[in-house]
């Protein structure tokens, strides 16, 4: 089963929140930023220049240091290759409260989008600035501003408005002449327009879909153009698709780019991705007809997984639930449990006080889950998927007053006894 984009950025916000809060008093989190095609033999023999390294030994860290290093090439040894994106690894050695409730953690992340270049860095924090960059939360939004005269093609992201290019068109005013000149000459222009449109078109598919891969789509300019442009279909469809507004702006220049910015904030604010967007439009559709093919709820969307009724599980990412299951140590038997994150360790410490059922033993292995990976591996026996609803839009405010889990069935339960 195909990871799901979504699912994919909620990992990566996950990671990067919980590595990101790590300090350590000295220089010994060891990070790692492999990109495909490398040698894992070249990088093992690097780690192992580093751990000999005078600095490494110099250090008062210095068994950390070589501790996670020794850990990181134990892991790449493992490893039957570099995935398609790369490989990023974290390793280090996390002190509690007190010194002596120290453990050694490693973290092994493929991540979403390809890692450009090798990093190795020992600091007193991970370094996770790669990763941030391929947070996809931050949107990024194409601005396309248009008259007969000009076009105008801008990228924003964050608060970075990059104008791309501007092109004109060569097309004159409209003439004051008469009759089958005047009409000859409206003809011609019509045709100019008309050229100029699949020039725009092709310039922003080359700079929304090739160059900058944006999120949405804002659509601006004076008068009545911009609406002949869109009506016409000259835009490739997936930019039609990405549509979030279209702006009255004074001009169809480089200033106007700001202008649709600043006029789109609202709508910006309360945006979410296309396949958020159409995924909930399905979810609520089905829920409009009354046709039975959605369930609402934790317990029913698991169920309807477990029984492969589940074509797509919809959770909000701020559902903080974790699935606890501890196994016995002597016979293996497990047991599990969902809870909120903030009840965890007095949940654990009620499930391992008391004896095994079946051996009764008292020793457990503790495992625990994001709520998410959870729904993803059940979803992964029956070819379901999972999509994360993670921007603060009206999609996801109308799935949390659903509990935050949704799912759309391939059919009808009572269908089918």
């Amino acid at each position: 089963m195909a990871t799901s984009d979504s699912v994919k950025q909620h990992k990566l916000r996950k990671l990067i929140a919980r590595l990101s809060d790590k300090v350590g008093p000295r220089k010994e989190f060891v990070s790692l930023y492999i990109p495909v095609g490398t040698s894992i033999d070249e990088i093992i023999k690097m780690l192992r220049e580093k751990s000999d390294s005078p600095s490494a030994k110099s250090e008062r860290s210095a068994d950390h240091i070589q501790e996670a290093i020794k850990k990181v090439i134990q892991r790449l040894r493992s490893q039957q290759g570099i995935s398609e994106n790369g490989l990023a690894i974290f390793a280090g050695t996390f002190i509690g409260n007190d010194v002596e409730s120290e453990a050694f953690n490693l973290e092994e992340f493929a991540p979403p989008e390809p890692i450009t270049a090798l990093l190795f860095g020992v600091e007193d924090h991970f370094l996770l600035e790669p990763l941030r960059e391929m947070v996809r939360g931050q949107k990024v939004v194409g601005l396309l501003a248009l008259d007969s005269k000009e076009a105008s093609f801008g990228v924003s992201k964050g608060e970075c408005l990059e104008v791309v290019e501007n092109i004109s068109s060569g097309i004159p005013g409209k003439s004051g002449k008469g009759g089958s000149s005047q009409r000859r000459y409206e003809r011609e222009r019509d045709m100019s327009v008309t050229y100029f449109f699949h020039r725009i078109a092709e310039h922003a598919a080359k700079a929304f879909l090739e160059n900058h891969k944006i999120t949405v789509l804002i659509v601006g300019g004076p008068g009545l153009t911009k609406d002949d442009f869109l009506r016409g279909d000259f835009l490739h469809y997936e930019l039609q698709n990405m549509i979030l507004n279209t702006v009255d702006t004074q001009s169809a220049g480089n200033a106007a780019l700001r202008e649709m910015l600043d006029k789109s904030a609202e709508a910006l604010k309360n945006m979410c991705s296309p396949e958020e967007k159409r995924v909930m439009q399905r979810l609520l559709a089905h829920m409009g007809q009354q046709d039975g093919l959605v369930v609402a709820g934790l317990d029913l969307v698991l169920d309807a997984l477990k029984n492969g009724e589940a074509e797509v599980a919809l959770v909000t990412d701020n559902s903080d639930l974790t699935d606890i299951v501890v196994v016995c140590k002597k016979c293996g038997l497990s047991k599990a449990k969902i809870v909120d994150k903030a009840r965890k360790v007095p949940t654990v410490q009620n499930m391992i006080l008391s004896p095994c059922e079946k051996c009764g033993a008292v020793e457990y292995e503790v495992e625990e889950k994001d709520i998410v990976e959870v729904l993803e591996d059940l979803a992964s026996q029956t070819n379901a998927t999972v999509e994360v609803i993670s921007s603060e839009s009206d999609e996801k405010a109308k799935l949390t007053t659903f509990g935050g889990f949704a799912a759309i069935l391939r059919y009808r339960p009572d269908k089918m006894e």
